[in-house]
């Protein structure tokens, strides 16, 4: 209990240094984000002139932004993939003037797997922004970061190139990379989130989070992951019973060495604990709140298609558990931060990426009328183009964003959906917000709850694409 105690002052003192070292230098960017905007982008430019994708492209000409779309056109994956290929095979810089440490590997919505370089920079770019979302979180619920916390993410190495290279997700290396004191509030050491056997996976996570009251947060990218645990914990109710009185995992055997040697010591629970979970595993249908009575905030993601499966999990909180959006993320970069949790606000990551837009219905009337941030405007839908410190030069997300209102002088804006979310009949457009939205006024009006609704694709309730590439659901 003291431990605890000294534990949360020390992370109060930490939150009170984020907020002047990062959260005031971001307050400071949001009311200028044209002036932000211009000096990032030659920033941008300049660290890669040198490049065989700056050559190609006089980047070292480039003085303003129209010289910029002068030089540069629209970017795909496909285009910039043989720059990629090219550094990744030779060690030259082709497109980053700094070599990738690692790949963000995404399926997307067709083709070829995509590999997006991450380099040293990139790292320290995703902490930051980390800092400042664990400052919003803490202000607006501190009550959520006192306990401990149940995180999943996906594994930072999913494999390696032939090069050497590992390949994975960001959210797993920053996962496995958080800082000591941090850590110590982790429930589920990072080693859980190699496991390859899906099933084995969440019965261990179940098994090594319900062993614990004091849980005040939950965390994961997708919504589905937490009705995915529901189900592991319906049809397993009986072997955690027996798993938690006899202070063992009835799937010991079959874990990795490692995995084993991480997880033995926290098998254990107190007598007390032991006797409330086998009057809450004896109920019926027990939910996360009989689990977790103390979960103050669950962060995931809540727009888009999300909100399905999102429904499904609201009724298994305590009351008093506030969903937190994650924000707009994709493997290609962190779109956006939170800075209101209160109505889900966020702005776009202005001093990390250079953002360009245009108007949903002029891009598919193939109209390339480009706005920069501070030309947007409240009520409308735009697709975004990111120009990122990873060399994705005017990317092409095929995402498709609303802007919401201003945080200062900068646009706040929300995840809609992905582009090619619509269909054509008879010359009447039918796009995935419509039809989610129409779900959601059936359920209302029914009181039916559908917790997921796929495509022919089996896609990710959110990307729409075969496999997600922050949370790699499949």
């Amino acid at each position: 209990m003291i431990a605890n105690t000294l534990l949360n002052c020390a992370l109060w003192v930490r939150m009170q240094v984020l907020r002047w070292t990062h959260w005031r230098p971001f307050v400071h960017a949001a009311k200028h984000p044209g002036q932000i905007q211009r000096a990032l982008l030659q920033q941008l430019l300049r660290r890669n002139t040198t490049t065989r994708f700056g050559r190609e492209h006089h980047l070292n000409t480039v003085s303003n932004y129209d010289d910029f779309i002068g030089a540069v056109p629209v970017q795909t994956y496909e285009t910039l993939r043989p720059y990629i290929e090219d550094q990744e095979q030779t060690g030259e810089p082709a497109l980053n003037i700094a070599q990738p440490v690692m790949y963000a590997k995404t399926s997307g919505t067709t083709g070829q797997a995509k590999l997006i370089p991450i380099l040293p920079a990139t790292l320290q770019e995703h902490k930051r922004s980390q800092a400042i979302q664990s400052y919003v979180q803490f202000t607006t619920e501190p009550r959520a970061y006192y306990g401990r916390c149940v995180a999943i993410v996906s594994p930072a190495e999913e494999g390696t190139l032939d090069t050497g290279t590992p390949y994975g997700s960001t959210s797993g290396f920053m996962y496995q990379n958080m800082p000591r004191l941090a850590k110590v509030k982790y429930v589920l050491p990072y080693q859980v989130f190699e496991i390859e056997d899906y099933d084995l996976k969440y019965l261990l996570i179940l098994r090594l989070g319900i062993a614990y009251r004091d849980v005040t947060h939950l965390a994961c990218a997708n919504p589905s992951t937490l009705v995915k645990l529901l189900a592991v914990l319906a049809a397993n109710r009986s072997t955690l019973l027996r798993d938690i009185t006899q202070q063992t995992f009835s799937r010991i055997d079959e874990l990795p060495v490692d995995v084993l040697a991480v997880i033995r010591p926290r098998l254990s629970c107190t007598p007390r604990r032991v006797t409330e979970l086998q009057t809450v595993l004896s109920l019926p249908q027990p939910t996360f709140a009989d689990f977790w009575p103390e979960l103050q905030m669950v962060s995931t993601w809540t727009g888009g298609s999300c909100g399905i499966p999102l429904a499904r999990v609201r009724p298994t909180l305590p009351p008093t558990a506030r969903v937190a959006e994650l924000g707009y993320l994709a493997s290609e970069l962190r779109g956006t931060l939170m800075v209101d949790l209160n109505r889900n606000i966020g702005i776009p990551t202005i001093h990390e990426n250079f953002f360009e837009f245009v108007e949903r219905d002029d891009w598919d009337a193939g109209r390339q009328a480009f706005l920069t941030i501070d030309q947007l405007t409240k009520g409308k839908e735009y697709y975004i183009f990111p120009t990122t410190a990873t060399g994705l030069y005017r990317y092409f997300m095929n995402d498709i964003v609303r802007v919401t209102g201003l945080f200062y002088n900068t646009p706040t804006i929300e995840f809609v959906q992905k582009g090619k979310g619509v269909t054509n009949i008879t010359g009447e457009k039918l796009y995935e917000s419509q039809v989610i939205a129409a779900v959601r006024t059936a359920e209302d009006a029914t009181g039916f709850v559908s917790g997921f609704f796929p495509d022919a694709r089996r896609c990710c309730p959110r990307t729409l694409s075969s496999r997600c590439g922050m949370c790699h659901a499949d």
